[in-house]
């Protein structure tokens, strides 16, 4: 796994070239991330049926609802459903740069959050791998929270894949999850069609651009 110090500043919003002393301090913790932790994730394929409000996983009793699921998975027959986590030994970490120093915190918060994405990444493109496998394009993956798809359907992914057991993650009350850096997500597959380009068979390119999403993040 590799993470992007280029990355790692536009979380910290840091624009233009030479930092200092602050890439001296993200390479550091990029590499101290890299050696102490391993990333854990599960992973599940359901096949759905759409409905006026959204998709139905078939065999469950779980739906989700929102015009950004019914929008990027239009034309699926099956989604892929995962949760992925840097696990405890990253909030170890975090409080471990927060007593140190705020500055060593706060880099170390944007390294661990480029490292969950880095991996997320690594499980998209093997979801795209198998699509292709079964002649299907895949689509970009969203997460419960990302425009009107509902952080309530959190509980329901980590029901659905036992991760709460098999991972150790934790919901509260508000839906959110513990460790922090943990990442729920829902990716579709559709049969390849006539009008399929070059640039939809892989999801990873342009994630950023295609998301519907406007954050402060936004490449």
């Amino acid at each position: 796994m590799f993470i992007d110090k280029n990355e790692v500043k536009r979380y910290l919003r840091l624009h233009g070239g030479d930092c200092g002393d602050i890439d001296e301090l993200i390479e550091k913790l990029s590499q101290k991330a890299l050696e102490t932790l391993c990333p854990k994730s599960v992973i599940n394929s359901f096949e759905i049926e759409h409905t006026q409000n959204g998709i139905v996983l078939k065999g469950t009793d779980v739906s989700f609802e929102g015009n950004l699921v019914k929008k990027t998975f239009e034309g699926c027959d099956e989604v892929y459903v995962f949760a992925a986590t840097l696990t405890l030994q990253s909030e170890t970490l975090l409080k471990q740069c927060f007593a140190k120093s705020t500055v060593d915190g706060i880099v170390c918060d944007s390294v661990l959050t480029t490292m969950i994405e880095a991996y997320c990444d690594e499980i998209d493109e093997a979801v795209v791998k198998k699509g292709i496998s079964k002649n299907k394009k895949a689509t970009r993956r969203i997460s419960c929270g990302y425009g009107d798809f509902s952080i309530k359907s959190q509980k329901d992914i980590l029901d659905l894949l036992n991760a709460q057991k098999i991972l150790g993650v934790k919901l509260n009350e508000n839906n959110m999850m513990f460790p922090n850096k943990t990442v729920t997500a829902v990716m579709g597959l559709a049969p390849f069609d006539d009008k399929v380009t070059a640039e939809e068979i892989s999801v990873l390119k342009n994630k950023c651009q295609s998301c519907c999403a406007f954050c402060d993040f936004k490449r």
